[in-house]
C-alpha cells in the first residue's frame, strides 16, 4: 500500500512538473512570438476578414440559416480576434454535444469525469447531479476547481481527468436542441453552431438507431471544426477501415472548410456500467472483472485516446493558432459560399428578365399584324391589311351616296350637301373596325396585366438585395397608378374619329363650297343665255328686223340660238366641275385612309409602349441595370477574397 501511494505521488509530482513545464514554454512562445506563424499576421488576416464580410454575407433577418449569417460569423471572428490577441494561459476547449436525448453524452461525460477508485463519494455525487437546478440553462462549462455554484452555468470539479492532459481541459456541455422529427434538415440554433465551432475540440454524440448519419454530416456546422470528433453510440466492430472514411467522406459537404471528423464507437451506459462495478466492493475479484469488462467493452479509452492525439501535436499556442486560421477559413468558405449562391442568382434573375423582355419583343412584333393585320404592299394589294380593308369597305358604301349626288340633285339640294356627305361618312367610316380595335383593347388590357403581374412576380421571388429594391417596387407602382396607364377603349379608336373629323371638316366643307359655286355660275350662265335669247326675240316682236344685237350682226334668231348655247354651255359646265369637284374630295378620302393606317400604327405602338408593356420594361431595365452593377461588385468582392484566401494559404504552410 505505501509502495502505491508513493507511486501515485512520483505520478502526481511527475504530471504537476509536466504542466509547469509547458506552461512556461507557452507562455515563453506568446512573449518571443515563436508561434510558427507571427501573431501580427493572423491578426491582420482576421481584421480584413472581418472587413470583407459585410460585403459577401447576407444579415440573418434576411432569412439566411445560421452559418451563412453575417452575425454569426462576425460573433465567431471577433471572439477569435479576442482569443488570438491574448497572451494569457488558458485551458483547452472542448465542446460536447449531443444531438438528441438519446446520445447519452451526458453520460459520456460522466463516464470521463468521475474516479472509481476514490474514496470520497460526494465528488462523483456532485458530477452526475451537475445539472441539477440548471433546468433552464443550454450549455454548462466544467473546468477544474474546488467551488461552483449550483445554480451557475459554470461547474467546477476536482477531476483528474481534466489535467491529465499536457493541457488542461475546459469541457462545454451543450444540451440537446433538435428533436427526432426534425432530423432530416438538422439546423441547429445559434448558439449551439457558436459553440461547436469557436471550441478547439468539438465532440458530437449520436445515436446511429435515431439520428441518420447523412442528414449529421451534410451540416456545416458539424464539419468546420477541423478537430470535431463524432462519437457513435455503438460498439458494433469498428469499420474506420479506408472504405468506410472514403464513404463517409462522401456525406461532408465538398467546400474547403468542411474536414472529416474523427469517428470513434463509444457506449457510455456501458462505460457508466464499469464504473459502478467498482462502487460497491473495489477488492472484489468479481467487480474488478467487470469492471475491465465494461470498461474495455465500451471503448470509452478511445475518447482519451484522440484527445491525446490531438493535443501531442503541439502546444496550446499552437492548437490556438489552428482553430484562428480554421476559422478564418471557414469565414472565407462562407463568403465564397455566398458569392457563388449571389451569382446563381444574378443567373437565375438575368434569365427571367431575359425571358420577360423576349415576351416584350414578341408581343411588339407581333401585335402590329394581330391588330390591323400585315401593312398593303402597295396600293392594290389589300389583302390582309384591316384598315386599308375598312376604308375601301367604307369607301363602297360612301360611293352610293355620292353616286346618287348628281350635279342635277345637288343644285336642288344645294344647302344640304354637307349634311348628305357628314352623315354618309358616320354611317359608314369604318364602323367594324372601330369595334375590331375595341375588341382588341381588351386583349391588350390582359397582356398589360399579365406582364406587369410578371415584373412584379420576378420582384417577389428574388427577395434579397439588391433586386428587392424598394425603390424600383415604388416606381413600378407610380406607373402602374398613374391616370393614363389603363388602356380604354378608346385608346386605340382615337385616330378613327380623327380622321373622320377631318373629312368632314376640310374636305366635305371644301366640296360643300364648290357646289355652291358651281350653282352660282351655273346660274349666271343660264341668265346671261337667257337674256341674250329675250334681246333677240324681244327685238325681232318689235319689229326692228335684226333684233337688238343688229349691230354685231346677228338677227333675232342667232341671238336667241346663242343665248340657248350659253344656258346649255353653262349647265354642262356646272355638271363637269361638279364630278371633278367629287374627284378631289375622294382624293382626299385616299389621302385620309392613308393618313389613318398611319396613324392607328403609330397609336398601336405607342400604346405598347406607353401603356401595355410600360412598367415591365421599365422594370426588366432597372433590373438588367441592377445585374451589371451586382456583377461588379461580386467580381471586386472575389478579387479580394483571392487574396485572403492565397494569403491564409501561405499561413497554413508556415504553420506545418
Amino acid at each position: 500500500m505505501l509502495v502505491c501511494r508513493v507511486c501515485s505521488l512520483s505520478n502526481w509530482l511527475h504530471r504537476g512538473l509536466h504542466s509547469i513545464s509547458r506552461s512556461c514554454k507557452g507562455s515563453l512562445c506568446r512573449a518571443t512570438g515563436q508561434t510558427g506563424v507571427p501573431r501580427h499576421e493572423i491578426l491582420t488576416l482576421l481584421h480584413k476578414t472581418t472587413a470583407l464580410l459585410p460585403h459577401a454575407l447576407a444579415s440573418r433577418a434576411q432569412g439566411k440559416t445560421t452559418t451563412e449569417s453575417l452575425e454569426f460569423w462576425n460573433n465567431i471572428l471577433s471572439a477569435t480576434f479576442t482569443d488570438s490577441s491574448s497572451i494569457s494561459d488558458r485551458p483547452v476547449k472542448v465542446a460536447v454535444y449531443g444531438v438528441d436525448e438519446w446520445a447519452e453524452a451526458q453520460d459520456l461525460i460522466t463516464a470521463l469525469l468521475e474516479e472509481p477508485l476514490t474514496s470520497d463519494e460526494s465528488e462523483n455525487q456532485r458530477i452526475r447531479s451537475r445539472w441539477n437546478g440548471t433546468s433552464e440553462q443550454g450549455t454548462l462549462t466544467i473546468s477544474y476547481g474546488s467551488f461552483s455554484n449550483s445554480r451557475s452555468s459554470n461547474f467546477q470539479t476536482q477531476s483528474s481527468y481534466l489535467r491529465q492532459f499536457p493541457i488542461s481541459l475546459e469541457i462545454t456541455e451543450v444540451r440537446p436542441t433538435i428533436s427526432s422529427q426534425s432530423l432530416e434538415t438538422f439546423v441547429l440554433d445559434n448558439a449551439t453552431s457558436a459553440t461547436l465551432l469557436a471550441a478547439d475540440i468539438a465532440i458530437v454524440v449520436c445515436n446511429p438507431v435515431t439520428t441518420p448519419l447523412p442528414a449529421l454530416l451534410r451540416n456545416p456546422s458539424i464539419t468546420l471544426n477541423p478537430n470535431t470528433i463524432l462519437v457513435v453510440t455503438s460498439t458494433a466492430t469498428c469499420p474506420t477501415t479506408d472504405a468506410f472514411m472514403t464513404s463517409l467522406s462522401r456525406l461532408v459537404p465538398a467546400t474547403n472548410a468542411c474536414n472529416i471528423p474523427k469517428v470513434i464507437f463509444v457506449d457510455p451506459l456501458r462505460a457508466m456500467a464499469a464504473n459502478n462495478a467498482l462502487k460497491g466492493d473495489s477488492r472484489s475479484s468479481i467487480a474488478i472483472q467487470r469492471y475491465q469488462d465494461n470498461f474495455v467493452g465500451s471503448h470509452i479509452s478511445t475518447v482519451t485516446d484522440t484527445l491525446k492525439a490531438i493535443l501531442s501535436s503541439g502546444s496550446d499556442v499552437t492548437l490556438r493558432v489552428q482553430i484562428s486560421l480554421a476559422h478564418i477559413r471557414a469565414a472565407l468558405s462562407a463568403c465564397q459560399a455566398s458569392l457563388k449562391r449571389a451569382r446563381r442568382e444574378m443567373d437565375v434573375v438575368s434569365v427571367s428578365v431575359s425571358h420577360l423582355t423576349s415576351r416584350i419583343e414578341e408581343a411588339k412584333a407581333r401585335v402590329q399584324g394581330e391588330v390591323l393585320g400585315q401593312p398593303a404592299a402597295s396600293r392594290g394589294d389589300t389583302e390582309g391589311d384591316v384598315v386599308v380593308g375598312a376604308v375601301a369597305k367604307a369607301a363602297k358604301d360612301v360611293r352610293m351616296v355620292m353616286d346618287r349626288l348628281t350635279w342635277w340633285k345637288m343644285v336642288w339640294r344645294v344647302d344640304e350637301i354637307s349634311l348628305i356627305v357628314s352623315q354618309a361618312v358616320h354611317q359608314a367610316w369604318c364602323q367594324d373596325l372601330e369595334r375590331q380595335l375595341i375588341l382588341q383593347t381588351g386583349r391588350l388590357s390582359a397582356l398589360q396585366d399579365d406582364v406587369t403581374k410578371s415584373i412584379f412576380t420576378i420582384l417577389k421571388t428574388h427577395s434579397t438585395p439588391p433586386y428587392n429594391s424598394e425603390v424600383l417596387r415604388n416606381s413600378i407602382c407610380q406607373i402602374t397608378a398613374s391616370p393614363s396607364f389603363p388602356v380604354t377603349p378608346k385608346t386605340l379608336t382615337g385616330p378613327i374619329e380623327t380622321r373622320r373629323a377631318q373629312i368632314i371638316e376640310h374636305p366635305t366643307t371644301r366640296l360643300h363650297l364648290a357646289g355652291q359655286r358651281i350653282v352660282l355660275g351655273m346660274g349666271g350662265g343660264i341668265a346671261a343665255g337667257a337674256g341674250m335669247s329675250w334681246a333677240g326675240w324681244f327685238g325681232w316682236l318689235a319689229g326692228s328686223g335684226e333684233g337688238l344685237f343688229g349691230a354685231v350682226g346677228l338677227d333675232a334668231g342667232t341671238a336667241m340660238g346663242v343665248g340657248l348655247l350659253g344656258a346649255v354651255a353653262g349647265m354642262r359646265w356646272a355638271a363637269g366641275k361638279w364630278e371633278r369637284s367629287k374627284m378631289r374630295w375622294w382624293e382626299d378620302w385616299n389621302r385620309v385612309g392613308e393618313g389613318l393606317g398611319r396613324d392607328l400604327r403609330t397609336t398601336l405602338d405607342q400604346t405598347m409602349r406607353e401603356n401595355v408593356l410600360v412598367a415591365a420594361e421599365h422594370g426588366c431595365t432597372r433590373l438588367s441595370e441592377l445585374v451589371v452593377r451586382r456583377k461588379g461588385e461580386i467580381e471586386e468582392i472575389e478579387q479580394e477574397l483571392d487574396k485572403l484566401t492565397q494569403t491564409l494559404q501561405a499561413l497554413e504552410e508556415h504553420s506545418q
